[in-house]
């Protein structure tokens, strides 16, 4: 039945889309794109892969907010973590379930970890499955690149954004760390290679301690 409203809504996209000229080039193609591989099975592994992580995050115990506040590197790559806007201290922030945020560099890089375990298994997992399944590479005249990369066998989820965008930050990258923490890295004045390279994967390595 779930198929076979997807495809329904497939065929209505198509339809809609058809008289466009432009069509085969837009996001909106894109899209479609993807409602029909989802529709003939071509995402299996992926749904496959992203069911599993699930099934074995709800089993994870969330961490306190005094483990959050351990784990969070004091350096990374060679920033070191910039003074609380709350309490003028070294040291990062609780926001929301089980997120932890810090910027470093005065404030050249800012991350966002969130303990992906328990009840906070769907608000991480889910986002970073769309983004696997995304078909869209580019948005905007092309001021908006997006792109799936391995890296160190990681695979990452970036952004990169033109200055006239006016963005706070021209650089994202989003990734699984551990198979259990969601990491958003977001540069100023930088692309998605140069982001990537100004981090440490091992400033995390707390966080895999802590992964039991």
């Amino acid at each position: 039945m779930k198929k076979l409203l997807k495809l329904a809504l497939v065929i209505l996209l198509l339809i809609s889309c058809k008289d466009s000229p432009k069509s085969s080039d837009s996001s909106e193609s894109k899209v479609i794109e993807g409602l029909i591989d989802e529709v003939t099975g071509a995402n299996v592994d992926i749904d496959k892969k992203y069911a599993l992580l699930m099934e074995e995050l709800k089993t994870k115990t969330l961490l306190t907010n005094n483990q959050l506040m351990v784990a969070f590197p004091k350096k990374l790559g060679t920033l070191s973590l910039d003074l609380s806007s709350e309490n003028n201290k070294i040291e990062p922030r609780i926001t929301g379930d089980k997120t932890v945020v810090g910027s470093f560099g005065d404030n050249t890089v800012r991350m966002e970890i969130l303990d992906a375990g328990g009840k906070n298994v769907m608000g991480a997992i889910i986002p970073l499955k769309m983004l696997h399944l995304n078909k869209i590479t580019s948005e905007y005249n092309n001021t908006i690149r997006y792109s799936k990369k391995e890296r160190d066998g990681i695979l990452i989820f970036g952004t990169d954004r033109d200055e006239d965008t006016k963005a706070d930050y021209q650089s994202e990258i989003r990734f699984l760390y551990d198979n259990r923490f969601y990491i958003t890295l977001e540069g100023k004045g930088m692309d998605v290679d140069a982001l990537w390279n100004a981090i440490d994967i091992d400033d995390l390595k707390k966080f895999k301690d802590f992964n039991k």
